[in-house]
């Protein structure tokens, strides 16, 4: 792939085609990052390579921000054409006979034809595209509104002999006798991404879980919900999908957060609510995420 049209070289980084799927990029992310991890033992780890591969994946499983990594790709290709068109036509032999213009107008014509065609075939390309990542995004939101509603549905942490209705009483009985740790993190206007507030209060969030899980008493057991909330479920229009999936983005990126920074995936626990927070500037489109410490339940 020319490194002009993969202009921080995530494709190459990942080995995955321009026009590979979100499942394959998945795919090649993980498969890679066996290879790479400071941590897997392998001969081939490398930290600046996983960081590398962690940046490609974060940018391309996005589809708002592989939209514009591919823009920015495509904008460096049209300016190099026409940098290359315009240094072309600015070379002239001097002095140049009647028929040795003729013999170079013709080639000048084509290679100017050849640029509108490439600018007509670009022009369609990305409306392709942009279709195509549309359909993407809304393939996506269904996929990740399917998979919160499975997770709330089933919970399965080690308290597994627990059904589904014991976990809501548990999670009602943290709401009347309040939680050990709750915390709350605040995305941006219109950002599913970790700003550096945002960031900071996830890093206070883990410092404070740390020491409120140690406090523990051993046998008991004990969950850590992620919450998010949308304020609407349905508009004038219909289902709310747009608010669905930033809330949705924005409770991903919470739950990916604390796996990295080493809380077990079994103890994780995700819930989304539409429709039941009031409308303001933070819950109207889901800015808020919230972290709760729920315990304890279990064997005493």
């Amino acid at each position: 792939m020319d490194a002009v049209d993969d202009p921080k070289g995530y494709y190459r980084a990942l080995g995955v085609r321009r026009s590979a799927s979100a499942e394959e990029i998945r795919a090649a992310f993980r498969e890679k990052a066996r290879l790479y991890h400071p941590d897997s033992g392998s001969p081939l780890a490398d930290e600046a390579r996983f960081a590398q591969l962690v940046e490609a994946y974060e940018t391309l499983r996005d589809p708002e921000r592989r939209r514009a990594y591919d823009a920015a790709g495509f904008e460096r290709t049209r300016e190099r054409a026409e940098k290359a068109a315009a240094a072309g036509l600015a070379r002239r032999p001097p002095r140049l006979v009647p028929r040795e213009r003729g013999r170079l107008l013709w080639p000048s014509l084509l290679f100017a034809l050849g640029l509108v065609a490439l600018g007509l075939f670009a022009l369609w390309w990305s409306a392709e595209r942009r279709l195509a990542l549309r359909d993407h995004q809304i393939e996506e939101l269904s996929l990740r509104l399917a998979e919160a509603l499975a997770v709330r549905a089933d919970t399965r942490t080690p308290y597994r002999a627990q059904t589904v209705a014991e976990l809501e009483r548990v999670l009602q009985a943290g709401h009347a006798g309040g939680f050990p740790f709750a915390a709350e993190i605040e995305f941006a206007p219109g950002s599913a991404e970790l700003d550096s507030g945002a960031r900071g209060q996830l890093e206070r969030a883990v410092v404070d879980l740390a020491a409120a899980i140690a406090r523990i008493p051993a046998g008991r057991d004990w969950v850590v919900l992620v919450e998010s909330f949308s304020a609407r479920a349905v508009t004038e229009r219909g289902v709310d999908v747009e608010a669905w999936g930033k809330a949705l983005r924005r409770l991903a990126v919470v739950v990916e957060g604390l796996a990295r920074r080493g809380l077990p995936a079994e103890r994780l626990a995700t819930r989304f609510q539409a429709g039941t927070a009031p409308v303001d500037a933070r819950s109207g489109e889901g800015r808020v995420v919230g972290v709760k410490l729920v315990c304890c339940f279990g064997p005493d």
